[in-house]
């Protein structure tokens, strides 16, 4: 597993903002890309559907597993 570069390319290509466990206290923070920067500092529900296998940047960085928000990629 390749942790992504944390680059404007990628960030351009990121979908964590239609993710249903983002939400405003994300948005306060200016967080997304969490599998190329870090977890959230957020509180996260991870009773909630992820959807990183849906994303480019995780697909082109063949990643495996999800829920980065709240697990950070090492």
């Amino acid at each position: 597993m390749n942790k992504p570069a944390n680059n404007d390319e990628n960030l351009k290509h990121c979908i964590c903002e239609q993710c249903s466990l983002f939400h405003e206290c994300n948005r306060e923070k200016a967080e997304k890309l969490f599998c190329a920067r870090q977890k959230s500092a957020c509180e996260m529900d991870s009773k909630k559907m992820c959807i990183c296998g849906m994303c480019h940047v995780y697909n082109q960085s063949e990643l495996t597993g999800g829920y980065f928000c709240i697990n950070e990629i090492t």
